[in-house]
């Protein structure tokens, strides 16, 4: 809700963000696709901008599965779902030592199935890889090109070292690389500053002629500003001092569009 707010155009709902709210485990596989379709109906239908989902590795290793996967996320409204060439179980790309990946012919075979699957036209498949990490940028490329030419709508290449300061050159290089290897829409992952890396902004994807770039940084900001609040209720038994660091009361039921549905029921409720 607060990024439709904002201004922002569409939201993309995570997996990692997904897995440890809704269970309270790290990213490594242990959402599953009905829990995972259920949220972001929920989460779609609070809201009027599109929202893409991140589908992991389809929560299949086969192509039958992946068959399921489109088809329980387009009825959950959502407009689309991007999923990765990881072997499944899946791996957080953040998590150091590199991301194993399915071989190439066996994740078009999938992306084959989704293509099959999806009913309506408009919903948006997308493919990422993760094969950089473990094979270096140019399988990597050879792979999204591979995925856009099977017909995903739009492709991302999760590097492994954009998080880690004192690689600015080095993500821009990629960037352009990229960009020249692929004919149609781009996702650039992990642009936020949890790490302190900051290496490229959103200005400078665009001006590169990518369509999306994905920041991380609103779970980090939530943990740090609870994990705050919380402390200062422990410490001083109040949160006084945190005041002007909280929503007020009227700012939260905005949120949840508290006046709209009084003024419905004061509507449609018999006197």
């Amino acid at each position: 809700m607060r990024g439709e707010k904002t201004g922002f155009p569409m939201v993309k709902l995570l997996g990692n963000v997904t897995t440890a709210s809704l269970i309270g485990l790290p990213d490594l596989g242990f959402i599953t696709l009905s829990e995972m379709a259920h949220h972001a109906g929920n989460v779609a239908a609070s809201i009027k901008i599109p929202l893409m989902v991140d589908a992991d590795t389809g929560y299949s290793a086969s192509p039958l599965g992946i068959l399921r996967t489109v088809r329980e996320f387009e009825r959950a409204g959502v407009a689309g779902i991007g999923f990765e060439d990881q072997v499944t179980p899946k791996r957080c790309a953040l998590i150091a030592g590199g991301t194993p990946v399915v071989p190439l012919k066996e994740q078009l075979k999938k992306f084959e199935a989704a293509i099959e699957a999806r009913e309506d036209d408009d919903f948006v498949l997308g493919a990422r890889t993760d094969a950089e990490s473990v094979h270096g940028l140019e399988e990597a490329i050879k792979r999204v090109k591979a995925y856009e030419e099977a017909g995903a709508d739009i492709v991302s290449v999760a590097l492994s070292w954009v998080r880690k300061s004192g690689n600015r050159e080095r993500t821009l290089t990629a960037l352009k690389k990229i960009r020249d290897g692929v004919k149609g829409p781009i996702n650039f992952m992990f642009m936020d500053e949890a790490i302190k890396a900051g290496n490229v902004t959103f200005d400078e994807v665009k001006r590169l002629g990518y369509k999306l770039g994905s920041g991380n940084a609103v779970r980090y900001t939530v943990v740090k500003a609870v994990t705050d609040m919380l402390t200062v209720l422990k410490n001083e038994g109040s949160t006084k001092s945190f005041d002007d660091r909280m929503s007020t009361l009227q700012e939260y039921e905005e949120v949840v569009d508290l006046p709209r549905y009084l003024s419905l029921e004061k509507r449609f409720f018999a006197e």
